[in-house]
C-alpha cells in the first residue's frame, strides 16, 4: 500500500515493531503521513518537532514508558494532540489511568486496525472542532466575563478551557473538564452515568459507565469543601449526578 494525497499525520510510538509495520501500513494506505517510534524520547522529540495530528502510544504496564510519555506531553509540555492508547490489558483501571493523564480514546489489543483509524480520525475531527470554537470565542469574547459559567465560587472560562473555584485555577483532566463543562452548562438536571458517558465518548462509548463514579469523585475532591457531604455534584439515587445550581460567589462550607 502506498500513501496518497497526506493531508494527515501520525505519531506512533510502540514497541512491537509488526504492530508498528500493521499500523504504519493502514494509516498509510488511509492517506496519513507516519512517524514510528520505539522509544519515549524519540516520541517527544518528532511530537515537538513536527507537531502531529494524532499519536497513538502504546502501553505496557510492566514498562510505563508509554504512560510516562503520556505524562510528559500533558503535564510539562501543554500540548494537546489527540492520543489513543493501546494496552495489552482490559483493565478498568488502566483505562481510568491513561484517560486521567488526558488521552482522547483506549483500545485493547487485539486491534481491529480500521477501527483504530476510525477512532484518530474522530479524536482529530473533535480535536479540530474544539480549537476552532476556542480561537471564536477567544476573538469575539476578548476580556467579557459574561460568556463564563458561574456556579457558587465556581467560574468556567470555555475561551480557555479552565476552571477557578475563588480565582485559584483547578487543575483538570481533558476528560474532566468535559465533564465538569457539560454539568455546569446543565445546572439542575439530574443525568444518568450511561449519557454522562456517551458525552465524553461520544456515539461509540468504549467505557463502563462505572467510569463516570471514578470522575465524579475526582472533581469532587477539587471542588468540594467536603466530599462526604458535596456541595456542587449531587449524587440522585437511582439516576446519577446532578449540578446543583448555587448563588455566585456564596458556599456553605460548613456542611
Amino acid at each position: 500500500m502506498t500513501a496518497t494525497n497526506l493531508t494527515q499525520s501520525i505519531l506512533i510510538l510502540e514497541k512491537n515493531i509488526d504492530l508498528c509495520k500493521e499500523m504504519e501500513k493502514i494509516f498509510q494506505y488511509h492517506g496519513f503521513q507516519t512517524w514510528i517510534a520505539h522509544h519515549s524520547d524519540d516520541a517527544l522529540r518528532i511530537s515537538l518537532s513536527l507537531k502531529p495530528d494524532a499519536i497513538v502510544i502504546g502501553l505496557d504496564f510492566r514498562n510505563d514508558t508509554g504512560i510516562d510519555f503520556c505524562r510528559q506531553l500533558r503535564q510539562t509540555y501543554l500540548i494537546w494532540i489527540p492520543i489513543i492508547l493501546i494496552s495489552n490489558q482490559a483493565d478498568e483501571l488502566d483505562v481510568v489511568l491513561g484517560l486521567e493523564l488526558g488521552a482522547d480514546d483506549y483500545m485493547i489489543k487485539p486491534l481491529r486496525l480500521k477501527e483504530l483509524v476510525a477512532r484518530v480520525k474522530s479524536a482529530i475531527r473533535r480535536g479540530r472542532l474544539c480549537c476552532i470554537e476556542s480561537t471564536k470565542m477567544s476573538y469575539s469574547v476578548g476580556i467579557d466575563s459574561t460568556n463564563m459559567i458561574k456556579n457558587g465560587l465556581l467560574t468556567l472560562d470555555p475561551a480557555n478551557f479552565s476552571v477557578f473555584k475563588q480565582n485559584e485555577s483547578i487543575e483538570l483532566t481533558r476528560k474532566e473538564y468535559e465533564l465538569i463543562h457539560y454539568l455546569m452548562k446543565n445546572k439542575g438536571k439530574a443525568f444518568s452515568r450511561s449519557h454522562l458517558l456517551q458525552v465524553l465518548s461520544g456515539d461509540d462509548p468504549i467505557l463502563d459507565k462505572r467510569i463516570i463514579d471514578v470522575f465524579i469523585s475526582r472533581i469532587r475532591q477539587k471542588i468540594e469543601t467536603n466530599n462526604r457531604n458535596p456541595q456542587y455534584i449531587k449524587t440522585v439515587r437511582n439516576v446519577g449526578y446532578v449540578m446543583k445550581e448555587i448563588p455566585i460567589m456564596t458556599e456553605n462550607v460548613k456542611n
